[in-house]
């Protein structure tokens, strides 16, 4: 199959890494350190202290000129899902297919309508997978857990059985290494893993704590559930069908599931003065309980007290892209 992997952060890295390693001919769509870092040298993938070298990986920066794909998967941070979308204009073909790993739950959607819904599948991702370089990825704990799956028109939550072209690309990611199965509830896998990051990553980001300082506090672990709560709340109001089961999973994920030293990506952003996903997290929750009349105050609390951070870090970013410091 040949895929390109739109975005060579740490995910992107991980995933190249996996499929270029299973006989798939993959390009990585980078910025220009990254082509240059990655120019005839391979690429590190780091796990459990040990390291393999993978070097059938081709990087650009510039898309135009490669090959047609079979498969785009798009590893960006969600706000840059248009720019992106605008970018693929010139290798897609009524064939190929866009696999959408964003953090958030609108980037699926958001896809669809700029390149049409048939290209797209939606997907959520499970991984640490931390970028050491420009040419070199470490896995931290488990390899990658995804659910594949396609956003339906009407207000069913998916679709039942993939076709035999969305198959393909699980079997590709299986066998890759990459646990990959189809769920005829794509929107409420996409809800359940926001329900998860919001609101440990949010409750971390206010309180300046880890994951396992949170659970250390049980007035803070109490905080973070009831966050869980309203993410759900907000989800099967959008007919998500998220039960108690959904939640024990996200609870336990978020219990045993992750080192004590662990911090969400948004958290770690918004820490260092970085363009964060805000927005499309704790800020997509406060949109959609909005519109639908749902109460989500601990939400609210999180994306109002860190708006503060995103909008200098914001103003900064661009400051500098402009040369106007």
């Amino acid at each position: 199959m040949r895929v390109l992997v739109y975005g060579a952060g740490g995910l992107g890295l991980y995933i190249a890494g996996r499929l270029a390693q299973a006989g798939h001919a993959v390009t990585v769509k980078g910025r220009a350190a990254t082509v240059l870092a990655l120019r005839g040298e391979p690429l590190q993938m780091w796990r459990d202290g040990a390291y393999v070298e993978v070097r059938d990986i081709t990087v650009v920066d510039d898309i135009r000129a490669i090959r047609r794909p079979d498969l785009i998967i798009l590893t960006t941070q969600a706000g840059q899902v248009r720019a992106a979308a605008q970018d693929l204009s010139t290798p897609l073909t009524e064939g190929s297919r866009v696999l959408t790993l964003q953090n958030g739950v609108d980037a699926p959607a958001e896809l669809a309508e700029l390149i049409g819904a048939e290209r797209v599948l939606a997907g959520t991702i499970v991984v640490i997978a931390k970028r050491l370089s420009h040419s070199a990825v470490e896995v931290i704990g488990e390899e990658a857990t995804m659910s594949l799956g396609v956003l339906p028109p009407g207000p069913a939550t998916g679709v039942a059985a993939p076709s035999s072209q969305s198959q393909r690309v699980v079997d590709a990611l299986r066998g890759a290494g990459i646990d990959a199965s189809w769920t005829g509830n794509v929107l409420g896998a996409l809800w359940k893993k926001l329900a998860l990051i919001a609101s440990y990553g949010g409750i971390g980001a206010v309180a300046g704590a880890t994951v396992g300082e949170t659970r250390e506090v049980p007035e803070t672990r109490a905080l973070v559930e009831s966050a869980m709560r309203e993410v759900f709340a907000v989800a099967n109001a959008m007919g998500a069908a998220l039960g108690k089961d959904d939640l024990g999973d996200i609870l336990r994920t978020y219990e045993r599931g992750f080192s004590p030293d662990t911090t969400a990506s948004m958290q770690r952003d918004l820490a260092v003065g970085r363009p964060s996903e805000l927005a499309y997290q704790n800020g997509a929750v406060v949109a959609h309980a909005t519109r639908l009349g749902v109460d989500v105050p601990i939400h609210r609390v999180i994306y109002a007290s860190q708006l503060v951070r995103e909008q200098t870090a914001r103003r900064v970013a661009k400051a500098l892209r402009t040369g106007r410091v």
